[in-house]
């Protein structure tokens, strides 16, 4: 009974531990993309703002 027991329990930990590495995977992959994104809005808005002094003078 006590084996069963820890066979299902090493099991368990087993499917947290995967979960855990999936979910760090994809924060790891995700939290650069989002950062790139601020970037690249930023230097938009910036091109843009040098576009529109451009033009006045």
């Amino acid at each position: 009974m006590e084996i069963i027991f820890m066979f299902i329990l090493g099991g368990v930990v087993f499917v947290l531990a995967l979960v855990a590495i999936v979910k760090a995977l994809t924060h790891r992959v995700k939290t650069p993309t989002d950062e790139l994104e601020k970037e690249i809005s930023n230097l938009k808005e910036r091109v843009n703002a040098l576009e529109d002094n451009n033009g006045n003078v």
